[in-house]
């Protein structure tokens, strides 16, 4: 039996803002979970890693950010294919579209192999770079294998960017939850088993974090090559094709760059507030993590607005360009006004939840740093949502431009001069953050309302209409 490929397998055509909005949210709401899941992790590693002891915490906290660091610029690497594989469904190339699919595992192990020699060797940096080598040691053993884990997040990277491109997100989610799952019941019974044996607790929790990379990477790849809803897209296995690798790259590389710089920022300011104090770090954790929820929605928004406006190009449809990318920004917004209302309201009660037995002047600074993460919830949404948008439109060049301009020589160097050559309030790093945030949103918004007046030189709005794809595939 076969089944022939065939339009209904794009994504659905809107004709409003409603049914737009419908159609984001319906695409969004599984990615926002697997996000979650995905901060569950973390989440789980850090308190894992505490039942060890407080510098078992900090080695474990000093490696997983080195780990982050290196997964989400590989991330930004991955969403290369997003823009192409959109592209080919909208114009009903489904053979295409499994073609890039397939040359993006390549990517994944071409790209891999060097990323995980970066973070194996990141210890002897650390120690260069001044931090306590015994505390480095204690890391090491930690990404003995977490660090193996980095090929296998890619694969997994690559899965779910080819997944919300074809619109079955849902298969993301489901092994996301499945995975963090496994996660945190390995971290518990074999990390903490003997609180005593730091080393060996942290062996285990790295190889914990390897375990569940390689079962999530496993269950989506087949998910995508044996699911009835993924039949349509499937292509053959073949070799590395120069050709087809080309156009990611050239969109994936500054999407890495984009998202590390990003990664960067906050990096920096988290190790420029420990610079200040134990207290003054513990505050600023608190509203980093809470801002850091908050933005899962509109990332993962920005992510759907990506594959929308990535099928409207494909299927030469200017309008419904603007409306996914407006209609984005919109619901972007509004949640945004709504977190930072929340977060503005709550944030007396949030500081107690993370800290419960603080003194009275951390809370206290929690509480005001919480206030100015509720101020930047907006510039943040946008970010995010403009991120996708010009990512739908394979417009990943510019943007990273203005990341360097709003973090790099705005933001940044703003909060650390004013905190540590004028010696003035901690917060004014948040505010720096808030500069640069704010930076780039206005500047992304404006590029996309450039492009919504200028559709004709999108890439591919004005080449020759693909026909849809007629190739039978084997069920």
């Amino acid at each position: 039996m076969a089944v022939t490929a065939s339009p209904t397998h794009a994504l659905p055509v809107s004709h409003d803002f409603r049914s737009e909005a419908r159609q984001l949210v319906q695409l969004a709401w599984p990615l926002i979970v697997a996000q979650l899941a995905q901060m569950a992790m973390g989440v789980v590693g850090t308190l894992a890693a505490g039942r060890l002891g407080v510098r078992a915490l900090a080695a474990q906290a000093l490696g997983a950010t080195v780990f982050i660091l290196v997964l989400i610029t590989a991330f930004g690497l991955m969403a290369g294919v997003d823009p192409h594989v959109s592209r080919a469904m909208g114009a009903g190339d489904f053979d295409r579209a499994g073609r890039l699919f397939r040359q993006g595992l390549w990517l994944s192990l071409f790209a891999g192999i060097p990323l995980t020699a970066v973070v194996l060797v990141a210890p002897q940096v650390l120690v260069a770079m001044g931090q306590e080598p015994e505390l480095v040691t204690n890391t090491a053993l930690y990404l003995k294998f977490a660090a193996l884990g980095v090929i296998p997040g890619m694969i997994y990277a690559m899965c779910r960017s080819f997944a919300s491109a074809v619109g079955k997100t849902r298969a993301v989610m489901v092994v996301a939850i499945v995975g963090n799952g496994l996660h945190a019941a390995m971290a518990f019974a074999w990390a903490v088993s003997d609180p005593s044996d730091v080393a060996g607790g942290l062996l285990n929790l790295g190889l914990a974090t390897l375990v569940c990379r390689v079962l999530m990477a496993v269950l989506l790849l087949a998910w995508v090559q044996w699911a009835p809803t993924f039949r349509a897209v499937q292509a053959p296995y073949g070799w590395p094709r120069v050709h087809e690798l080309g156009p990611i790259l050239r969109s994936g590389l500054p999407l890495g760059l984009q998202y590390g710089l990003e990664v960067t920022g906050f990096v920096l300011t988290t190790l420029w507030m420990g610079l200040l104090g134990a207290e003054v770090l513990a505050a600023h954790e608190v509203a980093l993590t809470t801002a850091a929820i908050a933005f899962q929605v509109p990332f993962s928004l920005g992510t759907a607005a990506a594959m929308r406006l990535g099928h409207a190009v494909g299927r030469r449809d200017a309008p419904g360009l603007r409306r996914a990318g407006w209609t984005a920004f919109v619901l972007g917004i509004a949640f945004a006004v709504l977190s930072g209302v929340v977060m503005l309201l709550s944030r007396v009660w949030i500081a107690h939840a993370y800290l419960p037995d603080a003194p009275a002047a951390v809370l206290a600074l929690s509480v005001h740093f919480l206030a100015i993460g509720a101020a930047f919830q907006l510039a943040d949404a946008v970010q995010a949502i403009g991120f996708g948008v010009l990512r739908g439109l394979d417009d990943t060049r510019l943007p990273v431009v203005f990341n360097v301009l709003g973090f790099a020589l705005l933001g940044l160097p703003m909060g650390y001069v004013t905190v540590f050559v004028y010696h003035q309030h901690p917060d004014r790093l948040w505010w720096g953050l808030s500069l640069a945030l704010a930076v780039v949103a206005a500047a992304l918004m404006l590029r996309f309302w450039w492009w919504t007046h200028n559709t004709h030189r999108v890439v591919g709005m004005t080449e020759p209409a693909t026909a849809p794809a007629t190739r039978s595939f084997a069920i």
